[in-house]
C-alpha cells in the first residue's frame, strides 16, 4: 500500500515500483494498492483523468498486480490540500484494501505519507494478515523539519499519538536507516520489531561514465543544452520544503562570475514557483530550472552532470535522513556535495564519494563546488568510490532479497516472529576530516 508510484517519478514510488518488481521476479505473488497518479502538482496524469471518475482500476506492471483507488488530488503546498490528499487517499485505500488483500500474505503500508499506515491497520486488522509499517519519514518530527507546524501544536500532538497508535499495533516496522531504528527504539519499541532495510539502487541505473553509452549520452544532452567545458552541478528530485534548495541559489549567486559553472534543476514540488521567484530577484543567470523528467530520463542527466547537489534544511529530524538522491548519483559515478548531517553524511563520508558541507551554509557550498570544478581527478575518484560502494553494499536486488525473507517470516508466524538479519555488507569508517579525500584515488 502506497500513496505513489509510477508514473510517478518521486523516490517513494521509485522504491515500491523497484521493490515489487524484484520480488515477483523471485516468485511472489505481488499486489501493489496505489492512488492515482497526481504528485506533485496535484493534476491528475493525463492517461488516468477518465479512469479517476471510475474511482478504481486494475493494472499488471512486470508480473506486478497495481490496483488505483480514488484520491483528491492536490498539490503538494497547502497544508489542508495535502492533508485532504493524504486522508481521501487512506480512507479509499482502507476500503480497497479490504477487497483486494490476500486471503494469506501481509500487508505493506509504506511512508510517506503516514496515514497509510492507518489503512493498513484496518485493512491487517480486518483480514487477519500481518502488516508491516515502513517508516521512511519520522512522524511527527517531520512536520516540524519542513516548517509547517511547531512541536506541541495541536497537530504535532495528534499526528504523535497517531504515530504512536501505529508503531505500537503493527506486526513489524521496517526503517531505511539505522539512526531511525535507534529513534524508535528510544521511544519504547521493542527492538525485535524493527529491521532495516535501506534505500537502494537498481544495478543498471546510472550509465558507466568510461563507456560509450555514457559518454554519447553526456555529449549529446550538453549541445542539446548549449553546455561546452562548463562544469555542471545537477540538483535532480522534488522542489520541495524539506530540500532548502534557496541555499544552492545563494551558492549560484556567490559564483555568478565564475562562467564556468552552471546550475541545473530539475523537478517539481511545492517550492518551484517560490525558487523561480526567488532566482529572478538574485539575476541569476547561471541557473536553469529544467522541470520535471521521466524517471528514465535521470540517468542521462547525471550522465551530463560533474557533480551534484543533496541539499536538506537545518533540522534533527533530517539527521536520520538516506536521500535515495544521493545513492543515485554515486550509482552513476557522480561526486555528491552533501548538505545533510547525521547517517547520510556517514555514509557518504564513508564511501569517500563525495564532501559534506553544513545544511543551509550557502558560502560552504560555494567552496565544494569551486574545489571540485579546479580539481577533475578529485571528483572522478570521488564518483569511482561511491559507484564501487552502490554496487557492494546498496544493490536493489541485494536489499530486495533480505526484504523478502523478512516477510516470509512474517507470514509463517505473524505475530511477533524471530526475524532474519537484513542482508548488509559491513560499514566503512566514515572519514573525519574530508580534506583528507584528496589523496585518495579510487
Amino acid at each position: 500500500m502506497s500513496q505513489y508510484f509510477p508514473p510517478e517519478a518521486c523516490a517513494p514510488a521509485a522504491r515500491v515500483d523497484s521493490f515489487s518488481r524484484e520480488w515477483a521476479r523471485a516468485g511472489a505473488e505481488v499486489s501493489v494498492l496505489t492512488g492515482f497518479p497526481n504528485h506533485p502538482e496535484g493534476t491528475l496524469h493525463p492517461e488516468y483523468r477518465r479512469l479517476w471518475r471510475h474511482g478504481f482500476v486494475r493494472e499488471e506492471r512486470e508480473g506486478v498486480k497495481v490496483y488505483r483507488t480514488w484520491l483528491y488530488p492536490s498539490a503538494n503546498r497547502r497544508l489542508w490540500g495535502r492533508g485532504a490528499n493524504f486522508a481521501s487517499f487512506a480512507l479509499s485505500a482502507a476500503v480497497a484494501g479490504s477487497c483486494v488483500a490476500p486471503s494469506k500474505g501481509v500487508v505493506i503500508a509504506t511512508s510517506p505519507q503516514i496515514l497509510v499506515g492507518v489503512a493498513g491497520w484496518v485493512v491487517g486488522s480486518l483480514r487477519s494478515l500481518p502488516w508491516v509499517f515502513e517508516v521512511r519519514d519520522l512522524w511527527p518530527e517531520s512536520l516540524v523539519g519542513v516548517g509547517q507546524t511547531t512541536a506541541g501544536s495541536l497537530l504535532y500532538r495528534s499526528v504523535g499519538q497517531v504515530a504512536n497508535f501505529l508503531y505500537r499495533r503493527a506486526t513489524h516496522i521496517v526503517v531505511d536507516g539505522e539512526w531511525k531504528r535507534r529513534h524508535l527504539i528510544q521511544q519504547g519499541i521493542e527492538e525485535r520489531r524493527i529491521s532495516v532495510m535501506r534505500n537502494a539502487v537498481e544495478e543498471d541505473y546510472g550509465l558507466d561514465p568510461q563507456s560509450h553509452r555514457g559518454q554519447q549520452a553526456r555529449q549529446e544532452l550538453r549541445q542539446e543544452l548549449g553546455l561546452r567545458d562548463q562544469f555542471v552541478l545537477l540538483y535532480a528530485g522534488t522542489l520541495g520544503m524539506a530540500h532548502g534548495l534557496e541555499t544552492v541559489l545563494l551558492a549560484a549567486e556567490r559564483l555568478r562570475d565564475r562562467g564556468e559553472v552552471v546550475f541545473l534543476l530539475i523537478g517539481e514540488g511545492a517550492e518551484r514557483e517560490q525558487l523561480l521567484e526567488r532566482s529572478r530577484e538574485l539575476r541569476l543567470t547561471n541557473v536553469r530550472f529544467l522541470g520535471k523528467q521521466p524517471r528514465e530520463r535521470v540517468p542521462v542527466y547525471l550522465a551530463a552532470a560533474d557533480a551534484c547537489v543533496v541539499p536538506l534544511r537545518r533540522s534533527e529530524v533530517f539527521k536520520t535522513a538516506i536521500p535515495s538522491k544521493m545513492l543515485e548519483a554515486m550509482a552513476a559515478a557522480k561526486p555528491v556535495i552533501l548538505g545533510v548531517e547525521g547517517e547520510a553524511k556517514e555514509i557518504l563520508l564513508g564511501a569517500r564519494a563525495g564532501i559534506a558541507v553544513p545544511p543551509d551554509d550557502s558560502d560552504a557550498l560555494a567552496k565544494a563546488i569551486l574545489r571540485l570544478c579546479q580539481h577533475p581527478e578529485l571528483g572522478r575518484a570521488l564518483g569511482a568510490n561511491g559507484r564501487r560502494a552502490v554496487r557492494e553494499k546498496y544493490s536493489r536486488p541485494q536489499q530486495a532479497k533480505a526484504y523478502l525473507e523478512l516477510l516470509a517470516g512474517l507470514v509463517s508466524a505473524p505475530r511477533g516472529p524471530t526475524v532474519p538479519e537484513p542482508l548488509q555488507a559491513p560499514e566503512l569508517a566514515p572519514e573525519s576530516n574530508p580534506e583528507t579525500l584528496t589523496a585518495r584515488k579510487p
